[in-house]
């Protein structure tokens, strides 16, 4: 028994010295060894971010990432790159460091690092400026950024990071405007292999090991919802589409053709032009010729068996004179109050003169439920000039219901007066709050003489009283108030609202934040959207943003509801 017990002792070293050898070897290695079945192991390889990047155009870009990996990528690219403070507010020039295409259970090997990955290090983080009386962008770029050529290029980043400057040449005393940072390029083998390190571990976190890929048959949609997504698609480009009855086309001489819809649907532009859509290769050879010789606008598309959505609008999109499909490769600007950024695949475009505003659909291709953009965007692209419409290669048009958005009235804070636009403002943050009160100085009892002044706001908070005063008062008044134990806060009519709130937040020690927000849906495991605005955030019990816009109601329910920021405005 004690001779079993000992062999099996000798056997269990001899293996551990073996398994130890080759693993103490690979330390001092270069390279990452994928040991687990996983989809998400990766590469490391470095991107210059350009002009109007958005970070989830970047992604979608990576060799081998589907719609349904931009989530987890965001996640992991967040934190791979620690030196770039907002992802969402990206800078031309500014290095990211992105995963490489995904690792199958069948392709399991040693991924090579890159010998040395070079990382961005701002040397001045992009910067926020209130603009002052007498102030220019050239004047602010020569002194604030210290540029004196590139002029134009500086501008035109300026006002990519600004969406809301419309006007280079007009800009506003006490608005507060983004400025670019410089960024310094420097290579650093230590951090390489740190970041080797850490992607392997960022991996396994989102890891399945118990799921392995499996390679599916291509799922072809349904010739009914093919045919719902294509009506739905025209329709919304004001053009129609006829699946039943019959059309005639009379050819010269000769006589007429009769179209049975039902199984070459017809197609009907504003422009007058007319495509006969050959779905299932029916038409004869001939007929396509025929049609073109005696008629202009008319077009006789056929359909190959493995053509998808994409393909089949195509071709019929790009047969009219008026209206071009092209692939998008960068995100959308929509709206103005605030500007939201958002992806499409594919954008189609009427060019049609007459019209004051050209329609314009964007298609989204759509893989995962969970990546459906809220209704809330999609109503506020489409009140903004652009019709969104998506798509699933497999059941067709889909898309979230309308949400309901159960929101209590936005406060306002009047501008008419300082005191007013206080009063308002401390009542909006729950605290205790009265206009116009008498603050008694002296009393007949102990003074021998009555004096009181009156406050135009009287605030309770934490067991303390704040007075706020718009207008001047004297030093010895002031002294005798705060020797009563009141805190003194003054704010002028003169003032801009702004200003007037930040005096009385810095009076209150409420803590809050001014300049530009930008709320992605990427963070939130949404599909790739980004709401962006200039404001004042309060922080309290809830986060309140205060606005000097009128915003979307449907952008402030989406706000409240899936980031709990709350909006006010004056």
């Amino acid at each position: 028994m004690i001779k079993r017990c000992v062999l099996v002792l000798i056997v269990i070293i001899v293996s551990a010295a073996l398994v130890y050898q080759p693993a103490a070897a690979k330390e001092d290695t270069a390279q990452i060894t994928l040991k687990k079945t996983a989809v998400h192991q990766k590469k490391l390889y470095t991107y210059t971010v350009k002009e109007g990047d958005l970070l989830s155009t970047i992604i979608r870009h990576i060799p081998g990432i589907t719609e349904k990996d931009i989530s987890n990528n965001y996640q992991l690219i967040k934190e791979l790159n620690p030196t770039i403070a907002d992802l969402n507010n990206l800078e031309p020039g500014q290095l990211l460091v992105l995963p490489g295409k995904s690792v199958t259970i069948a392709e399991e090997k040693e991924v090579t690092a890159p010998p040395a990955v070079t990382s961005a290090i701002s040397s001045t983080r992009g910067k926020r400026y209130t603009i002052k009386k007498g102030d220019t962008l050239i004047k602010i770029i020569h002194r604030e950024l210290k540029i004196g050529t590139n002029i134009q290029k500086t501008l035109k980043i300026i006002k990519s990071i600004n969406p809301r400057i419309r006007n280079v040449n007009k800009i506003y005393a006490g608005k507060i405007i983004k400025l670019p940072g410089k960024t310094i390029f420097v290579k650093t083998p230590e951090e390489t292999k740190a970041l080797a390190q850490e992607v392997d571990k960022l991996s396994e976190k989102i890891i399945h090991p118990e799921k392995i890929i499996e390679i599916k048959e291509k799922i072809f949609m349904t010739p009914e919802a093919r045919l719902a997504v294509l009506k739905q698609v025209i329709t919304q480009m004001n053009g129609s589409v006829t699946t039943t009855g019959n059309y005639y086309i009379p050819i010269p001489k000769t006589g007429q053709v009769t179209i049975d819809c039902s199984k070459i649907p017809v197609i009907e532009f504003g422009d007058n032009t007319t495509v006969f859509l050959d779905l299932e290769n029916r038409a004869p050879n001939n007929l396509k010729k025929m049609i073109s010789d005696n008629w202009a606008n008319y077009y006789l598309i056929k359909v190959d068996k493995n053509d998808d959505i994409i393909a089949i609008l195509k071709k019929v999109i790009n047969t009219t004179k008026s209206y071009n499909m092209t692939k998008s490769e960068r995100p959308m600007m929509i709206g103005a109050y605030p500007p939201v950024e958002l992806i499409v695949d594919w954008v189609i475009v009427s060019t049609l003169p007459k019209q004051a505003q050209p329609l314009k659909q964007g298609l989204r291709l759509i893989y995962e439920n969970n990546l459906l953009l809220p209704k809330s965007i999609k109503n506020y692209s489409q009140k903004n000039g652009l019709i969104i419409t998506e798509i699933s290669g497999e059941s067709g048009i889909v898309g979230k219901p309308e949400e309901v958005y159960s929101l209590p009235p936005m406060p306002v804070f009047p501008t008419t007066s300082a005191k007013d636009f206080s009063y308002a403002l401390v009542s909006s943050l729950g605290l205790s709050a009265e206009k116009d009160v008498d603050i008694q100085i002296f009393d007949t009892v102990k003074d021998g003489f009555n004096l009181s002044i009156k406050a135009d706001v009287l605030v309770n908070n934490e067991n303390k009283k704040y007075i706020i005063y718009s207008q001047s008062l004297s030093q010895q008044f002031a002294n005798s108030l705060k020797q009563a134990g009141n805190e003194l806060i003054f704010v002028n009519d003169n003032d801009e609202p702004k200003n007037i709130m930040e005096k009385v937040l810095h009076g209150l020690n409420i803590s809050f934040t001014s300049g530009d927000f930008t709320f992605s849906g990427l963070e939130k495991n949404q599909a790739p959207y980004a709401l962006n605005f200039i404001g004042t955030k309060i922080k309290t019990d809830k986060d309140l943003y205060v606005i000097d816009f009128d915003i979307d109601p449907e952008l402030r329910g989406l706000l409240q509801e899936v980031w709990s920021a709350n909006i006010a405005k004056y």
